[in-house]
């Protein structure tokens, strides 16, 4: 386990210092909670976890495809600095990739900050680009692109002669779970000589596992900017602790207070010095106390008060005297928020699903903010209790009734809200797009084109080649389509996809896609049917299924184009739903160029709401019902044909709009639900706002753009945000 290192003083188990303290030029550890605003992700998720030592940074892809995060601090930190500089940070890879192996740790030296979002990579070493190739690259660690040697990672790797990377220098970290290991990378600077010397060192054997001289180009910059993280297909989880930019200089740091501690009206709070230096501490109560390095743990100071006031530090180290670092104190409850809530889910009459999202960022700690739920029905119908739930709750509430909430968190002072659930709701559009049949399709311009029916991963072929469209039946209903075997056998057969040798008592998958069959050729394909943008005229695309408006092919036309080229096929997987292709205009492949297409409505209001199922991750989202032992086959088969299959909900209003990502994701259902009312001029949508899906869209500058190619961002429509992710 990885020693108590906070802050600045884990570089001071490799290097004999002298008696005065380095010059600490930039530092994160992550001790106040937060992820520092230098840090930006491009992908996966970047959070503060919290563990027995310290806090640490940590970059978690989750099953995405490869993404980066980066942390730019820029060159201005070095503004006066001497020829040599050291950069050092803490490293633990908790897992790797299990799909793609181009993982990079790299220190660069951009002046803009990275520009590698993400990676290529078709399953050669040569297509991976990564970022040690790149001339302002001080430091680069590279996952060696084989699955059979994931493990290794390729030190300041070049090209060679046939484009592939290669290093003199291999790195094999400990990875994974409890084995996961902590090392030390430290890269020492000479901006005269163009040289970096770099050290990995390991915290459980206190010995250096790579060290070497890296040579920079003339004409590369040598000033470290930031770090770069690549995080391999699915899965992978990257560990960054105590990065620290310093010269090896005479110098007295300005100590860091950090709230560490919160118990009602008491606070607790950690100042951190560096060895050679003494710390002054003025506390809340006025009185000044001093500190030599020796005499407390790592460099550590925990103050703890109830009194309100002023909280001041500073050091000497010889001569010198540092800055003063002031902190504000209040000894008074926190009260935290209330949560925010939106309608996830709903149906006919009052039953609705609420999700509960709750903002802790700016609650100082950031703690983990539960959620306690009482719903009390109207005639004490559909009463219940949820209690322990914490952001993002979903919660079911059966009828008219109110439901309180309650936030509490250890230390802080509890807060309750309430929300009346008195609207009743009635059906006014349902849009079954799962259960439309190639001939109603036929009717509305569709083409059949051809079947889906193949083990290949290719773009839409993973629709089939995943084989995620399933129901399941108890295992002791053998032999299962074609397998006449025993349990054993069966799961040996699908290994990977069921539980390796499972046993009767846990469940067989029949799939409605080729898993589970004996051959898949006996397997039942997937019916496709696509609309060109040439054949989808402006009225079709407005009513063929209104009041969904089809992407926008009224949008002017860029010059000398057709209209709707610059949209994407309108598709159908028959038995699934509608599906965005991504490939502009009539052409049935190509290179993606909408990630999105945006939807709306026309003639809804904010008071209707729309309750949207899809599919997504090539069928991973949808629901997957297990039928009793002993199930026929072909009932269960009808049974989950007949259901909606779709498991990612979402609820918009009337007046927003949505998207639908391309090829992976299809759109199961749209159910439009308008409040019931008495009273006929509400029915009127007098001085509402009505949908209109062909109003202009905007950008927040307030410039008008083309909503067939929207990027990543945030834009305005009928004086409403949205965003494309």
């Amino acid at each position: 386990m990885k020693k108590l290192y906070v802050f600045m003083t884990a570089l001071l188990a490799l290097f004999a210092i002298n008696a005065n303290a380095v010059r600490i030029l930039y530092s994160e550890n992550y001790e106040a909670g937060g992820v520092p605003a230098t840090w930006t992700i491009n992908g996966g998720t970047g959070a503060i976890a919290s563990t027995e030592a310290s806090n640490i940074f940590q970059f978690s892809l989750g099953t995405n495809n490869g993404r980066s995060a980066h942390d730019f601090w820029g060159p201005s930190i070095f503004e006066g600095t001497e020829a040599e500089y050291t950069l050092s940070f803490e490293l633990r890879f908790d897992a790797l990739g299990d799909n793609q192996f181009n993982g990079e740790v790299a220190v660069f030296a951009d002046e803009g900050g990275s520009q590698m979002i993400n990676g290529s990579l078709n399953g050669k070493q040569k297509d991976w680009n990564p970022y040690a190739v790149r001339q302002n690259c001080l430091f680069s660690l590279v996952q060696t692109n084989n699955a059979d040697k994931k493990t290794e990672w390729m030190v300041n790797p070049t090209k060679n002669a046939e484009d592939a990377l290669e290093s003199s220098k291999i790195f094999i970290p400990k990875t994974g779970g409890n084995a996961a290991t902590w090392y030390l990378v430290t890269l020492t600077v000479n901006t005269q000589s163009r040289e970096v010397s770099y050290e990995i060192f390991n915290y459980d054997t206190q010995q250096a596992e790579v060290t070497g001289v890296k040579t920079m180009d003339e004409g590369a910059s040598l000033y470290a900017t930031g770090l770069y993280l690549m995080a391999a297909r699915r899965n992978s989880v990257y560990s960054i602790d105590n990065m620290q930019v310093y010269l090896d200089i005479d110098y007295a740091n300005q100590p860091v207070i950090a709230l560490t501690g919160l118990k009602d009206t008491e606070r607790t709070y950690m100042i951190s010095f560096l060895e050679g230096e003494t710390l002054y501490v003025k506390g809340t109560d006025g009185q000044e106390k001093k500190y030599e390095y020796d005499d407390v743990e790592e460099g550590n100071v925990f103050y703890t008060t109830s009194t309100s006031g002023q909280l001041s530090a500073w050091t000497k180290a010889g001569t010198m005297t540092s800055e003063v670092t002031t902190v504000d104190v209040v000894c008074e409850p926190v009260v935290l928020p209330n949560p925010t809530n939106a309608i996830v889910g709903a149906t006919e009459g009052f039953a609705k699903t609420y999700q509960f999202t709750i903002d802790n960022s700016t609650v100082p700690l950031q703690p983990t903010i539960f959620m306690d739920f009482v719903f009390e029905g109207e005639g004490g119908q559909g009463s219940f209790t949820l209690d322990n739930q914490t952001s993002g709750a979903k919660v079911e509430v059966p009828g008219k009734g109110t439901l309180k909430i309650t936030t509490k968190a250890l230390g802080y002072a509890s807060s309750t809200s309430s929300v009346v659930n008195d609207i009743e709701y009635e059906i006014k559009n349902d849009i079954d797009f799962q259960h439309m049949t190639g001939e109603a399709l036929k009717e509305k311009g569709f083409e059949a084109i051809d079947d889906l029916n193949t083990v290949s991963m290719s773009g839409e072929n993973a629709w089939t080649g995943r084989m995620r469209m399933y129901f399941s039946i108890g295992s002791d209903n053998y032999p299962v389509y074609g397998f006449t075997e025993s349990a054993d056998d069966y799961a040996a057969t699908v290994k990977g996809y069921t539980d390796a040798g499972a046993k009767q008592d846990t469940p067989v998958y029949a799939f409605l896609d080729g898993r589970g069959y004996a051959d898949l050729s006996t397997a039942e394909p997937i019916k496709r049917h696509l609309l060109v943008p040439s054949k989808l005229t402006e009225e079709a695309a407005k009513t063929m299924f209104a009041p969904l408006v089809l992407w926008n092919t009224a949008a002017e036309p860029a010059e000398g184009a057709a209209l709707g080229d610059d949209v994407p096929a309108v598709k159908f997987n028959e038995g699934i739903g509608l599906i965005c292709t991504g490939v502009k205009g009539d052409a049935q492949s190509g290179s993606i160029a909408v990630n999105n297409a945006t939807l709306g409505f026309d003639g809804l209001t904010d008071d209707d709401l729309v309750v949207i199922t899809k599919i997504d991750n090539y069928g991973g989202g949808s629901l997957h019902p297990q039928f009793a032992a002993g199930t026929d086959p072909a009932t269960a088969k009808a049974e989950y044909k007949a259901s909606h299959i779709g498991g990612v909900v979402s609820t918009v209003k009337g007046t927003e709009t949505f998207q639908l990502y391309r090829i992976d994701t299809a759109i199961n259902r749209i159910l439009v639900l308008s409040a019931k009312n008495s009273t006929g001029i509400d029915n009127m949508n007098y001085n509402k706002v009505v949908s209109d899906h062909n109003a202009p869209v905007y950008n927040l500058n307030g410039v008008q753009v083309n909503p067939n190619a929207l990027t990543k961002g945030i834009y305005v429509k009928q004086g409403k945000k949205f965003v494309v992710k």
